[in-house]
C-alpha cells in the first residue's frame, strides 16, 4: 500500500468513523432532546438534501481550478465547523438552517475528496487502491455504528452530544490529514473553453443517471429489509441486525479481492450488468419471504443478502472505474461533482421509493424494483458507446463497441 493510499485510507477511516456514529444516533437526539418532531426532522433533511444537490459540481470545478487537495482539505475543515453547530440546535428552524449549511459544504467536500482520490490513485493499481480505501472506510462505518450503539444504550443527552462532537472532530482530522497529501496543481481554464464541460458531456451525464437509478439498492439494506421483515414476514425482527452485520463484514472482507478483476471500462461494463441481475435476484427472494415460515423467511433473506452483498461490491468497483475513466484529465473535480450529485439525489428519493412504491405494493413491488435494477445494469453498455463525451478517445471504447 503506497503512502498516498495509506493517508487517504486514514482520512476516510476517521471521517466515516464519526459520520457512521452520527448517522446511526442523530435522529434519536434531535427528536428527543433538540425539540424537533419526527416529521420536522424529515422535512429538514429533505430541504438540506436538496440544497446539497447544487454544491457538488461548482465545488468540484473550484477544486480543479484552485487545487484539489487544498480545496478538499479546506471544505472538510469547514464541514467540521458547520457540524459543531448541531450541538446548539434547539427547534426545527435552527436544525434546518444548520443542516442546510452543513450539507451544502459537506457535499462539496465529498466531490473534492473524490477528485483527490481519483487523481492520487491513478495508474494500473487504481482499482485495488480504491478498493482498499473503501474497505477501510467500511471498517470506520462499522466501528462508528458501534459507538452510536453505546450512546443509544446510555440514552443520555450528554452521550448523544458526545457523538455529535466526535463527528465534527472526524471531519477536522480528515481535513488535516489531507494537507499531508501531495499538493495537486491547479488546472487553468483555457481561453474560450467552457467552464463546466461536464454539463455538455452526454455520455457522462447518461452514466450518472444510470448510476443514480442503480444506487437505490443501498436503501434496501437500511430501509427495505427492516420494514419488510417487520411488516410482511414471519422472520424475527433481529434478522435486520444480522443482515446489516453480514453486509458490513462482507464488504470489509471481500471488497479488495472482488475488485481486482475490475480495472477497465469493459470489465466495469460486464460487472455492472451482472450487478443489475444480482439485485433482481435479491428483490425476488426478498419478496418471496412474504408468507414463508420463520425459518424459510430467514433462509430466503440470507440468500438475498448474499446476492446483494456481491452486487454491491462489484457495482461499487465498476462505478469507480466508470466515473473516473470517463472524466478527462484536469477536470476530475467537476466530473466527480456531477457523479456524486446523482448519488446524493438517489439517496434522497430512495427512502420514498422503497417505503412507499415497494413495501406498500408487496411482492410485486419488489419484482418491479428488481426489474428496474436489471434494466439499469443492461443500460450501461449503450451509454458507454455514446459518442461526443469529453473522453470519447478512451482506448477502452473500441473494446466496448465490439462487445
Amino acid at each position: 500500500m503506497s503512502t498516498n493510499v495509506r493517508l487517504l485510507g486514514i482520512a476516510v477511516f476517521f471521517n466515516l468513523l464519526g459520520r457512521g456514529a452520527f448517522m446511526a444516533s442523530s435522529a434519536l437526539y434531535f427528536t428527543r432532546f433538540a425539540g424537533v418532531t419526527p416529521g420536522q426532522l424529515g422535512v429538514g433533511l429533505a430541504v438540506a438534501g436538496a440544497t446539497g444537490l447544487v454544491s457538488g459540481v461548482p465545488f468540484g470545478h473550484l477544486a480543479d481550478r484552485r487545487g484539489q487537495r487544498d480545496v478538499a482539505a479546506v471544505l472538510l475543515i469547514l464541514s467540521a465547523l458547520a457540524a459543531v453547530f448541531f450541538l446548539v440546535v434547539d427547534g426545527f428552524v435552527q436544525f434546518t438552517a444548520v443542516a442546510v449549511v452543513f450539507t451544502f459544504i459537506e457535499r462539496g467536500a465529498y466531490a473534492a475528496r473524490q477528485a483527490v482520490l481519483s487523481t492520487l490513485t491513478a495508474g494500473e493499481d487504481a482499482t485495488l487502491a480504491r478498493a482498499q480505501i473503501r474497505t477501510i472506510g467500511n471498517l470506520g462505518v462499522a466501528i462508528g455504528s458501534g459507538i452510536a450503539g453505546l450512546a443509544i444504550w446510555a440514552d443520555t443527552q450528554e452521550a448523544y452530544l458526545g457523538v455529535i462532537g466526535f463527528n465534527a472532530a472526524s471531519y477536522l482530522i480528515c481535513g488535516l490529514v489531507f494537507f499531508a497529501l501531495p499538493r495537486i496543481a491547479a488546472v487553468p481554464v483555457k481561453p474560450g473553453a467552457s467552464r463546466l464541460p461536464v454539463l455538455r458531456d452526454r455520455r457522462y451525464t447518461a452514466a450518472t443517471m444510470v448510476n443514480m437509478i442503480m444506487v437505490i439498492h443501498f436503501a434496501m439494506l437500511d430501509i427495505g429489509f427492516p420494514l419488510w421483515i417487520a411488516q410482511h414476514t414471519n422472520a424475527p425482527h433481529w434478522m435486520t441486525a444480522v443482515l446489516i452485520l453480514f453486509n458490513t463484514a462482507g464488504c470489509v472482507l471481500f471488497q479488495i479481492s472482488a475488485s481486482r478483476r475490475i480495472g477497465t471500462l469493459d470489465s466495469a461494463r460486464r460487472s455492472w450488468r451482472l450487478a443489475g441481475f444480482l439485485f433482481l435476484g435479491t428483490c425476488v427472494l426478498t419478496g418471496l419471504a412474504d408468507g414463508a415460515s420463520a425459518l424459510g423467511a430467514c433462509v430466503l433473506l440470507l440468500v438475498a443478502a448474499g446476492l446483494h452483498l456481491y452486487g454491491e461490491i462489484i457495482q461499487s468497483a465498476a462505478g469507480w472505474v466508470i466515473s473516473i475513466d470517463l472524466a478527462p484529465a484536469g477536470q476530475n473535480g467537476q466530473y466527480q461533482g456531477l457523479f456524486t450529485t446523482g448519488f446524493a439525489f438517489s439517496q434522497m428519493v430512495a427512502p420514498f421509493v422503497i417505503s412507499t412504491l415497494v413495501i406498500e405494493n408487496g411482492t410485486i413491488g419488489w419484482v418491479c424494483l428488481g426489474a428496474t435494477f436489471a434494466l439499469a445494469g443492461i443500460a450501461m453498455t449503450p451509454v458507454l458507446r455514446i459518442a461526443g463525451g469529453a473522453s470519447s478517445a478512451n482506448p477502452c471504447d473500441k473494446e466496448i463497441a465490439r462487445s
